[in-house]
């Protein structure tokens, strides 16, 4: 399954990440094949499902909580989405490894990593999870066995919990809740493409949206640990290697049917099954098209011929994939 092999509602859907330099049709494909599980938790949740399946990663799989935000988070994100595949798996807290099967991330939203930190380290499967600590600082952190010496562990290094949830002010803790379920559908996705800043691994993150602070803090591998304290292989992205690469001889594409922003859309898909140095013959419309889809290529460090106008009336362009 290739991006160019996908359905057109496909690439209509998912458009405007496609045009995204750092996902393009590549990262598109890795959101629609991972896998995430979803621990729901109050307030959290409708964020955290609601942009997950915006995004189009396409399975969610959610230990339910059977609360009415929860339902409703559910059914509004099969309803934006159809596409994407939800599913809802009692988890056994003493047993959690078969909830754990086929899960490329794990979102924990209700404070269950105690229980689960063990499995997801041993399995190689990264969790997020969330607390919030009794002087109103929110947290995020994460942990991944595949890491450098300063991963956080979160059996030793979670901030103190002295008091309950119940004892903060319900307007406060429904602010965090959903700030916190945004803030980890974030990271999740940057996670899944590897793109951007990946310090939420090496670093746990508050914040007081009171002083809106958002803080890292460094923390170092704990010896006496015996989580943190194993020894780990150097993360390393997702292997997005086709199995065979494509040869090098020329490639044509037709866009001269489509429309903006679905022309450029359609050249990256084709780009992105091709292999560096590998040209393409573009053939477009006069107009909005010819005008932009040359420059935005040159744009992004391809190769690109001047256009030329064919006996039809339509124009053509050779680009050369950049490495």
């Amino acid at each position: 399954m290739t991006p160019e092999s996908m359905p057109p509602e496909w690439a209509e859907r998912y458009s405007r990440q496609i045009l995204l330099q750092e996902i393009g049709g590549e990262g598109q494909m890795r959101l629609t094949r991972a896998s995430v599980g979803v621990i729901a938790g109050a307030e959290a949740t409708p964020a955290t499902l609601l942009y997950l399946a915006a995004a189009g990663v396409g399975r969610l799989r959610i230990a339910d909580d059977a609360t009415p935000a929860t339902a409703f988070a559910l059914a509004q994100a099969q309803a934006n989405n159809p596409t994407i595949t939800l599913e809802t798996l009692p988890l056994d807290p003493d047993h959690p490894r078969p909830w754990l099967a086929g899960l490329d991330l794990v979102i924990d939203l209700n404070q269950c990593w105690p229980v689960l930190l063990s499995a997801c380290l041993e399995a190689q499967i990264p969790l997020l999870t969330t607390w919030i600590t009794p002087d109103g600082r929110g947290w995020i952190a994460g942990s991944r066995n595949r890491s450098d010496a300063t991963l956080p562990c979160l059996a030793c290094h979670a901030p103190t919990r002295t008091a309950t949830l119940a004892t903060l002010p319900a307007p406060w803790l429904t602010l965090w809740r959903g700030l916190a379920g945004t803030w980890l559908a974030t990271e999740t996705l940057k996670a899944l493409l590897a793109i951007g800043d990946q310090s939420i691994w090496s670093h746990p993150l508050s914040m007081d949206p009171l002083q809106s602070d958002p803080r890292r803090h460094p923390v170092q591998k704990n010896p006496a640990c015996p989580l943190c304290a194993r020894q780990r292989v150097a993360v390393t992205a997702p292997d997005t290697t086709p199995a065979e690469l494509p040869h090098t001889e020329e490639q044509t594409i037709d866009i001269t049917q489509e429309q903006c922003p679905m022309t450029f859309v359609k050249v990256k898909l084709k780009l992105a099954t091709m292999a560096p140095g590998q040209p393409l013959r573009v053939r477009l419309a006069a107009g909005e098209p010819l005008l932009n889809v040359p420059r935005t290529l040159r744009d992004q460090g391809h190769l690109v011929s001047e256009p030329w106008e064919e006996e039809d009336g339509t124009f053509g362009l050779l680009v050369t994939k950049a490495g």
